[in-house]
């Protein structure tokens, strides 16, 4: 008998359970990341803030580079190994803070930025890869859900380490030695874990049907796709929804180190993403619901997502209008002050829906192509893009910038890619890609039914389409899988 965990079976093979295997690993790594730098100053003292800023900018340029091109790594890797090498390079990253933070030397530091940001890149488009082509149509909303939730996990495990222990601490200080330790441990441990990662052609799902036919290909041919997906003009549109996607975590740790002191930074570092997790499994509710269809689906999430993001934003702008970055207060906000509660409330709206809108980002990328080999370059290029602009950000940080000033910026961004992503919501999301094969796609066996198809010669179909370098149009049945789908989508 196979067991059955919110709505996915439990098998090693299951594509429920490498997504499972993925989020660990980023709960692992990037979510130990979140915790460390929502402390401020990259969970060191604040004067250290400028060298760690320094830091991030450098990693998240690097990022660009290997996320917009590590698609093609990637494929000729295999996930496992992809994953297992990006979560390691995590552990420089915190070993170099705890370096700095015991000898004030900052060589370590500065080689350890474009090392983890070679990894970053390799976990998220593991990551990313797992969560927009493992699913079926109707479930890629709960695998969003899922990767973001265990990545919230990994931060609320990272989070509650150092309020434990700085909970009769009220001063300003750095990250105490077994914080450290903690953190370097989990990430070795989830590095191995994705060692269990495999490809899609190796996984079966519930319905018995394989998740995708992965042709081979040369470097050459991987790097010419690779380049080939920045002429797409849908991905293109999106470029200014992934821009903004991660400069929050720039700026409320650098907000939170500059008016508060280490206990309520982990506090509120803690909370937020606590209240993370539920409200993904809100999100979820939206658009997986079975009676509405893909295009109201979406619609429906980006909205309950944007309205209260963009108005914490305009609040941000508001708060901080009058704080001075080159004077720092004299005495750090602390949890038990009255002032305290409206800091708090407005973290926590930024925080919240700042990670949610990764949630809406992933589920219109998926919307847009079932092709595993389309979404790896994708999923590259978002994170890429979105790490550009968290090096922008910790750049402009780091030399301090007026909040307000990066407060609007990011208001900006949000605000057009808020705007694009309705403009393809409206006119360029079906309620279903079925209708035709894509590169690498298999279409499920419940949805291959009454086409006159079956599994085997659908996907002899598809590898002959690839040798010759198209996508492979249905010969039998073609309207039938609409149908099918729409009957079961949006009824």
């Amino acid at each position: 008998m196979v067991l059955k965990l919110f709505g996915g079976e439990l098998r090693y093979h299951s594509p429920w359970v490498q997504n499972m295997i993925s989020g660990i690993c980023v709960g692992a790594s990037a979510g130990i990341y979140v915790a460390l730098n929502l402390l401020g100053a990259g969970g060191g003292r604040p004067d250290a803030a400028q060298v760690v800023q320094v830091v991030n900018s450098t990693l998240c340029a690097v990022w660009f580079f290997s996320s917009s091109f590590g698609g093609s790594i990637l494929n000729k890797l295999g996930p496992g190994i992809t994953m297992c090498i990006g979560v390691q390079t995590y552990v420089v990253y915190v070993g170099s803070l705890w370096y700095y933070d015991e000898t004030g030397k900052k060589g370590y530091p500065y080689a350890a930025g474009p090392i983890i940001g070679i990894g970053a890149g390799m976990v998220f488009i593991t990551a990313g890869y797992v969560v927009t082509g493992y699913p079926e149509e109707r479930e890629k909303g709960s695998y969003a859900t899922m990767l973001m939730n265990l990545q919230g996990l990994g931060s609320v495990i990272g989070g509650i380490i150092p309020v434990i222990i700085n909970r009769n601490t009220d001063t300003a200080a750095g990250v105490p030695r077994p914080v450290y330790i903690s953190f370097i441990v989990i990430m070795i441990i989830g590095g191995l874990i994705g060692l269990l990662l495999l490809r899609p052609q190796k996984l079966r799902r519930d319905d018995g049907s394989i998740v995708a036919v992965h042709p081979p290909r040369g470097a050459w041919e991987e790097l010419k796709s690779n380049l080939l997906i920045f002429s797409d003009p849908i991905l293109l549109m999106m470029f200014p929804a992934f821009f903004p996607a991660e400069c929050f975590l720039v700026y409320s740790g650098s907000v939170n180190a500059y008016l508060n002191n280490l206990r309520a930074r982990s506090l509120l570092s803690f909370i937020a993403v606590c209240l993370q997790i539920p409200a993904g499994w809100g999100l979820q509710w939206i658009l997986d619901r079975p009676y509405w269809g893909r295009r109201k689906r979406g619609l429906t999430g980006l909205t309950v997502i944007a309205v209260p993001m963009l108005a914490a934003w305009v609040w941000e702008m508001i708060r901080t209008r009058n704080y001075n970055r080159n004077r720092l207060p004299t005495n750090p906000t602390d949890w038990d002050e009255p002032k305290f509660g409206w800091i708090f409330v407005l973290f926590m709206m930024t925080w919240v829906f700042c990670q949610l809108w990764h949630n809406i980002v992933y589920y219109w990328i998926g919307a847009i192509t079932n092709s595993p080999q389309k979404l790896t370059h994708y999923v590259g290029v978002f994170r890429g893009v979105l790490g550009a602009g968290e090096a922008v950000c910790f750049g402009l940080d780091s030399i301090k910038i007026p909040f307000i000033a990066e407060a609007g910026g990011v208001l900006l961004f949000y605000t057009i890619g808020v705007a694009s992503f309705y403009y393809l919501g409206i006119y360029h999301i079906k309620d279903t890609n079925y209708d035709h094969e894509e590169e690498g796609a298999v279409i499920p066996n419940h949805i291959l039914e009454g086409t006159g198809l079956t599994e085997g010669q659908h996907v002899e179909e598809i590898k002959r389409a690839a040798s010759v370098g198209r996508d492979h149009r249905p010969s039998v049945g073609e309207k039938a899988p609409v149908e099918e789908v729409k009957g079961e989508q949006s009824a």
